[in-house]
């Protein structure tokens, strides 16, 4: 069952009940047309983040395997995918890990019924109509993080990614993907989604059932390449606001990397650096032509690690003809309506539904734990960057500034009255 790639979109972290590492993470196995068809939800145990155990839990059998690390499987409601799993020491025994996972009841897969989940009183399945899939956030509850039990559904619905995390007041937050038209310049016509441009999305909710209506939060900008577009969107709280990791997809090499970002308020973001943190190997490579971050990045003992799937393929590989020529010559029925006169007639490098064939491990980055963020001199060379703070309280006799030069850099300050400085206080 993970034959493919042990995939992410999930959660990596250090369980505050037990102390051990604990992964949940979407695995693929390689199938006959594709290996993103069949995503399950499976679990890895670590007692050091490195060597990681699958144990053998008998929730979910395989065919010749009675006992797996499977958690959630096909059979109980289509692939799943973004498991965004929280951890509540201190609740009741059957409540303290929660988590919000999208299912695809009805994608690739017969299942159109979430297993434990009420059906609405209009509906006769979870998928969307005429049997076509819907994903959806479903929530459930657990004991010990591995057997889950089906909660409710919410009403947040996304295209296909999102993550889920918990305030100190006790409120979520959720960061997911939308789309908007193509800006002018930034159609690929051998995209899988052509015509529509990714971007991130918020969303709050008191109780974790009712959300709010999203509003944007990330989306290209002139200072943007006109192929760059957003997956997903995690965040590390930090003194005084938030450091993000954007997950960004490039549609003319069809490449996906990550990039710092900073926001205080969680709503408006900044990237002042657009170059990945996290470099692209090369093509072939593990991590060569995709990296899929787990939620979120952890900070512990001293450094910052980052656990994600890197992936050797591409973002649906436009350069794989054969099997669209395979696809072409069988008129296989699941080209979307608009793309068929095009697509079975004339263009071989036209897109397939789905991702097609790549193979991804779990794979770890690390920084040491310094400051994540700083206002810096965008200068350089000799020139003087200049920062003034707000006003600020003098009834101290000492004042302590939280400064790192660099080269032969120095810091100068001078105390200010009335627009003058103070003689004695002067930055001579």
């Amino acid at each position: 069952w993970e034959s493919a790639a042990v995939f992410s979109h999930g959660t990596v972290m250090v369980d505050p009940i037990d102390g051990l590492w604990k992964a949940w993470y979407i695995s693929c196995r390689q199938t006959t047309l594709q290996s993103s068809a069949e995503r399950r939800l499976c679990y890895a145990e670590s007692e050091d983040g490195v060597s990681w155990t699958r144990p053998k839990l008998g929730i979910c059998p395989y065919p010749g395997f009675p006992k797996t690390n499977i958690l959630l499987d096909i059979e109980s409601g289509g692939s799943s995918q973004h498991a965004s799993v929280i951890v509540h020491p201190e609740a009741p025994l059957d409540q303290r890990y929660e988590m919000f996972i999208i299912r695809l009841p009805g994608w690739e897969h017969p299942q159109k019924i979430v297993k434990g989940f009420t059906l609405p009183a209009d509906r006769s399945t979870h998928a969307g109509g005429e049997g076509e899939f819907k994903p959806g956030y479903f929530r459930y509850r657990s004991r010990d993080g591995k057997k889950w039990i089906p909660w409710e559904i919410t009403n947040l619905e996304t295209s296909d990614s999102g993550w889920i995390s918990q305030k100190a007041d006790g409120s979520y937050v959720a960061y997911h993907k939308s789309v908007i038209p193509t800006p002018p310049g930034g159609l690929v016509p051998y995209d899988i989604a052509a015509g529509a441009c990714r971007i991130m999305v918020r969303r709050t909710s008191a109780d974790g059932t009712a959300w709010t209506q999203y509003e944007p939060v990330i989306t290209p900008d002139w200072l943007d390449a006109q192929d760059t577009q957003f997956m997903e969107l995690t965040h590390l709280d930090q003194r005084g606001g938030m450091v993000g990791l954007v997950t960004v997809y490039h549609l003319l090499n069809q490449t996906i990397d990550v990039q710092f970002a900073g926001s205080r308020d969680g709503k408006r973001w900044w990237r002042p650096d657009r170059r990945a943190c996290l470099p692209l190997r090369s093509l072939g490579d593990l991590g060569g032509g995709m990296i899929w971050p787990m939620h979120p990045m952890i900070q512990h003992k001293g450094r910052i690690y980052l656990y994600y799937s890197g992936c050797e393929g591409l973002h649906n590989d436009f350069h794989s003809t054969a099997p669209v020529e395979m696809m072409k010559a069988a008129k296989f029925p699941r080209w979307p309506n608009y793309w068929e006169p095009l697509v079975l007639n004339q263009d071989v490098y036209s897109p397939m539904r789905g991702v097609l064939w790549f193979y991804g491990s779990l794979c770890r980055a690390s920084w040491e734990a310094g400051r994540l963020w700083a206002a810096v001199t965008a200068t350089g060379g000799s020139q003087v960057g200049t920062l003034m703070t707000r006003n600020l309280s003098a009834d101290g006799k000492a004042i302590k500034v939280n400064v790192a030069t660099m080269k032969e850099g120095t810091i100068t300050a001078e105390l200010v009255k009335n627009g003058k400085p103070l003689r004695g206080f002067t930055r001579a």
